[in-house]
């Protein structure tokens, strides 16, 4: 197991193995006067999880608050479990999400219609623990969390990778917790994608949501899938424009009557990203480009069947197998 990394005054990252692979979730731990654990992974990162806690010097026992970014199951889904272990955590999610963790049912269902059937066999995740609704805090955009004196969590509704995602700033460090609203930064930050997975992916709303996390001007962004930068408002910007040029392929698409092919294009797109990462994360690599890349390509063009009114044939829809 990896040892728990400080990456800013009183924040841990805790690498949670992310179904086997290195480097491709972390969650974040706050040691506070109050304590918090910044999503939980998926239900089989959950004994990492707690290792990593104890890791860092902190009894699972003295985590307050378990906040969840999301309710897709490699963030929030071995929350139901983790607080078997958190006596005095309550579980802090939109909500718009908090029926989904006391009745994990339909999020299952779901979470498993998004996935290929490969996918599916890696996560293993068909069995999530209920929560019982007193523990469940439910917040809206603006609400605020006191860890300590120095230490506010204010919570920040950003809709676009998902309608029930949440981004959290916290004071000590000026830092801002993305979730998957800013994309995923790995491979020690060299590549930047964004994953837009279906149902609910929403590309007009995911840039509105990223120039209002440029509007905070915070110092450190804390990324979901992997790791701390400080280079927060190019991170930001080149999220968008990894969008603005899926966009511009599918205008281009539409203009010349060409969307047989759209699918391809957005998928060589979207693997050529990720090329810098096939010699140091080659398992990584392979997992991004077999399973999320397609996943991202299905949920854009959802995005544009669904709100933009854009036909698409079964060829050159991306739906996967």
């Amino acid at each position: 197991m990896a040892r728990p990394v400080e990456v800013a005054e009183n924040v841990s990252m805790i690498d949670d193995q992310l179904y086997s692979i290195p480097q491709h979730g972390s969650v974040y731990l706050l040691n506070e006067k109050k304590k918090a654990l910044i999503d939980s992974g998926p239900v089989t990162s959950a004994r990492v999880v707690l290792d990593g806690i104890r890791e860092s010097g902190v009894r699972p026992e003295d985590i307050d608050y378990l906040i969840v970014t999301h309710i897709h199951l490699d963030h929030g889904g071995g929350a139901g479990l983790l607080i078997k272990n958190m006596p005095k955590a309550r579980v802090v999610v939109h909500h718009r999400g908090a029926k989904h963790l006391i009745d994990p049912t339909r999020l299952v269902s779901s979470a498993l219609a998004a996935l290929s059937r490969g996918e599916r066999d890696l996560s293993q995740e068909t069995e999530l623990v209920p929560i019982e609704a007193e523990r469940i805090k439910a917040v809206s955009d603006g609400d605020t969390i006191e860890l300590g004196e120095q230490q506010v969590l204010r919570i920040i509704e950003a809709p676009g990778h998902a309608p029930h995602e949440l981004c959290v700033y916290e004071s000590r460090n000026n830092g801002l917790f993305s979730g998957d609203a800013a994309g995923l930064s790995v491979a020690e930050n060299k590549v930047l994608v964004m994953v837009n997975a279906p149902p609910s992916f929403d590309a007009d709303l995911s840039i509105a949501t990223l120039k209002r996390l440029m509007a905070l001007k915070a110092s450190r962004i804390y990324f979901a899938h992997f790791g701390m930068s400080c280079e927060v408002q190019p991170k930001l910007q080149l999220a968008i424009d990894t969008l603005q040029a899926w966009d511009d392929i599918m205008t281009e698409a539409v203009r010349e009557d060409a969307l047989d092919g759209v699918a391809e294009r957005l998928l060589i797109q979207a693997v050529t990203a990720l090329a810098p990462m096939r010699k140091g994360w080659p398992v990584l690599y392979e997992y991004l480009a077999k399973y999320d890349m397609p996943m991202s390509v299905d949920g854009y063009l959802k995005y544009y069947r669904d709100k933009r009114g854009v036909e698409l044939n079964k060829r050159g829809n991306g739906e996967s197998n």
